[in-house]
């Protein structure tokens, strides 16, 4: 894109000296910071950055501010592409560098028209920018509050909204309320822009919602696939009959072997169960019977460690979603076509929509599917809700296992996990895997937390604090994540060599998560590893992995990472830890439900000790909120029989 200079601003592209200063003290602009910015601005006004860049020499009489730095200053801004106008005007309405990015790497050569024209349209396009930050740029070029243009911008917030809560589609409803709310117009003017929007095809109206564009796509495409994987003749070896007794020597159940022959005679089934009620068992029936009769079959699950559990529990490889489909930042999904006779799905419950559209389109037919998962445990985090979706169309078997065999074997966690879920109070006694610490107050539980994990629980059980896994309810608070970790942290590693990350400081001997996938290094979210080596002279780290894998992070790269000394349930989800402490506190309120305790208690397989206050577990235990969420695909798989998937 052209270069452009302030004085090309259009009078639309008013910029402050706010802006100006923002915009000089920010990445793109070396040797200024915010220090001079603020006394350039002063001395020379907003016009500055065009006397920077091509006059650089009459820019004098500020002291500290030398001719080395002045000339770096005037090379960087010769250098960038982008129009400097343009620029300061996103910064001068509080547009941080993360979305200027995004906005650029969307429209490229377009960006200055949809800023003028539109700014709502970036709503809809741009990750993550909301409607209060379009707003900031129409109210800076002088769009009405009722204009069109901003009252579309609101109602595609809305839908957004409810896509990044779960839901694949808002009611028309709630989509005008909601616009009505964040708006400030009445609802009556909304009926309109919905027309709008759905005739340029912005957004689509289709079984009583509203949805965009991509959800709606995924939803009817997905279903069609399912049914047509669903429909597809099985062949079987009929002289091979289903094993009786499973690795260890025990024999199955009849519901386990009713769930394994469901597996051998239908192209498409779901096998569910809570913790301890042999899912695992009977996914390895039914992979060694499908190995004998030939059958290729491919294990994948949503999170780098629910596929590492996988693998260890069954005995044969598995990857994630991500890796099978050859996924890359910005890229999208490679591979289109996977070769296998049987695709197993783990964590189902953890599978968004979309997701599973893009699984489901690379699937050559005659592909059998098992979903395999815990259905009452959290939805996945993205839009849908797959797994629940599936059981309740009734289009393909079930398989639901209710036995408890853990809890046979003695163990509590397993038989708590289990009252829970059906809104019963957890019971301690005194069972060494299982104990409920009871302490009142966010102080008095955070500080048990630490003497818990430095110095109880190792001593009780003859471990190193590095093999107990803090889950927290929520990221933020003293009783979050990001809080724990650093307090941990301190009490466990405070001295080794480290690099400093914003507020953090990452040493060696830290356990870390991988927070993005990245195919370049074979990681994937969720992976947590431990660092074994830091160079602070050269500012990189080295990260170890499971199976000895290695990857190098330079200081740039490390928001990749996060300390993992805590972690959320939701983060947790799909894998399992042998010694568990997760603090419960009324301030964790919002995020207090039934099945997020449940989901965290059964994680936990050699220990789980809730810390807190009973008040918070007994909330926690009643709170069953209804989690369906605005979805059709359910509705879809019933009618697409007839054809009627639209």
């Amino acid at each position: 894109m052209e270069n452009s200079s302030p004085n090309d601003s259009t009078a639309l592209l008013a910029v402050t000296p706010q802006g100006v200063e923002a915009f000089l003290s920010g990445k793109m602009v070396e040797g200024i910071g915010p220090v001079y910015a603020r006394k350039l601005v002063a001395d020379y006004g907003t016009d500055v950055v065009k006397r920077l860049r091509d006059e650089p020499e009459t820019i004098t009489g500020i002291p500290g501010l030398g001719a080395s730095r002045i000339a770096t200053a005037s090379q960087s801004l010769s250098q960038i592409t982008r129009p400097l106008d343009l620029l300061m005007f996103l910064y001068s309405y509080g547009i941080k560098d993360l979305f200027i990015d995004r906005i650029f790497g969307k429209y490229r050569s377009k960006t200055r028209e949809v800023v003028v024209e539109d700014p709502y349209q970036m709503v809809e396009d741009v990750w993550q920018l909301s409607f209060f930050t379009a707003d900031k740029i129409g109210k800076a070029l002088g769009i009405a509050a009722d204009d069109r243009r901003r009252l579309r911008g609101a109602l595609l917030t809305a839908v957004k909204h409810y896509a990044e809560n779960g839901n694949l589609f808002a009611t028309p409803e709630q989509a005008v309320e909601y616009a009505a709310e964040i708006s400030g117009i009445d609802v009556e003017r909304f009926p309109a822009a919905v027309d709008s929007l759905v005739a340029d095809g912005r957004l689509v109206s289709s079984r009583g919602g509203l949805y965009l564009p991509v959800y709606y796509n995924a939803e009817r495409n997905g279903a069609r696939r399912l049914l047509a994987l669903a429909s597809a003749p099985v062949s079987t070896d009929a002289e091979l009959e289903l094993p009786r007794f499973d690795i260890n020597g025990n024999e199955y159940s009849p519901k386990q072997r009713e769930a394994m022959r469901m597996a051998v005679e239908h192209p498409v089934m779901v096998l569910t169960g809570g913790p301890g009620s042999g899912k695992t068992t009977v996914l390895k029936g039914i992979l060694d019977y499908f190995s004998k009769i030939g059958l290729k079959f491919t294990l994948v699950a949503p999170t780098g460690r629910a596929a590492k559990r996988m693998s260890t529990l069954t005995g044969y490889d598995a990857q994630t979603i991500h890796r099978l489909l050859g996924y890359s930042q910005g890229e999208g999904y490679h591979n289109k076509a996977i070769d296998t006779d049987v695709l197993v799905i783990d964590e189902g419950s953890m599978m968004e929509q979309v997701l599973f559209d893009h699984l489901l389109e690379a699937v050559k037919p005659g592909t059998r599917i098992i979903m395999v998962g815990d259905v009452d445990q959290l939805p996945a985090i993205g839009a849908g809700d797959v797994m629940r979706d599936l059981i309740k169309s009734g289009v393909v078997p079930v398989a639901h296992l209710d036995e408890n065999f853990r809890q046979e074997a003695g163990s509590l966690i397993a038989a708590n996990a289990m009252a829970i879920n059906q809104g019963k109070m957890p019971d301690a006694h005194e069972v060494e895997d299982f104990m409920i610490v009871e302490e009142k107050g966010v102080p008095a539980i955070h500080d048990r937390i630490l003497s818990l994990v430095s110095e109880e629980i190792p001593a009780k059980y003859g471990i190193a604090p590095a093999e107990i896994q803090v889950v927290t309810p929520q990221q933020l608070g003293p009783l979050g994540a990001r809080q724990l970790n650093v307090d941990i942290q301190n009490r466990l590693n405070p001295d080794a060599p480290g690099i400093r990350r914003g507020a953090s400081i990452m040493r060696i001997g830290d356990p870390v998560m991988q927070t993005a996938n990245s195919r370049e290094r074979g990681l994937y979210n969720g992976e947590i590893g431990r660092i074994v080596e830091v160079d602070p002279e050269e500012k990189f780290l080295v990260v170890e992995f499971s199976g000895g894998r290695r990857s190098t992070y330079l200081r740039s790269e490390l928001n990749e990472l996060v300390l993992a000394y805590a972690t959320t349930v939701h983060k947790l989800q799909g894998s399992e830890v042998e010694y568990m402490v997760m603090p419960l506190s009324m301030s964790h309120r919002p995020m207090l439900y039934r099945n997020l305790l449940y989901t965290g208690v059964s994680r936990a397989r050699k220990l789980c000790a809730l810390v807190g206050e009973e008040e918070a577990i007994r909330y926690a235990v009643g709170n069953n909120r209804d989690s369906t969420r605005n979805s059709n695909f359910s509705s879809r798989l019933n009618s697409g029989a007839t054809h009627h998937l639209g």
